[in-house]
């Protein structure tokens, strides 16, 4: 059994002069709703912008600032193994002197073999 509904176009335009009625008379009302929603949406962006925009840019600001001050430390790091190095070679020249004015003997030990049956013995 197939039921028809039929709704006369009548009915749907008398609702909607209703409702436009409706609408003039309480236009402030629906203004005043229409503004509190747009403050709504825009305290939200708001709120996003600062707090993820705003923010990641303040953390990269400071971890910029963080890599600056480690590179800042290597550098100086850098100079001071420089010095190291440079004072070591210093000492060295002082002690051994120069290799031209001094004979330095070196003594380079060697590994030997001996064969077990032979002694040895001091004369």
């Amino acid at each position: 059994m197939n039921k028809f509904v039929f709704i006369s176009t009548n009915s749907i335009k008398e609702y909607y002069n209703f409702l436009l009625n409706k609408q003039k008379s309480h236009k402030f009302i629906v203004d005043t709703v229409k503004l509190s929603w747009l403050f709504v949406f825009l305290s939200l962006c708001w709120f996003i912008y600062l707090r993820f925009v705003s923010l990641a840019s303040t953390e990269w600001y400071f971890l910029r600032k963080a890599n600056n001050e480690l590179a800042a430390m290597q550098f100086k790091q850098e100079i001071v193994k420089t010095e190291i190095l440079e004072q070591t070679q210093r000492n060295r020249e002082k002690m051994y002197g120069n290799n031209q004015t001094k004979k330095i003997i070196e003594i380079r030990p060697e590994i030997v073999q001996i064969p077990n049956k032979t002694e040895l013995s001091y004369k």
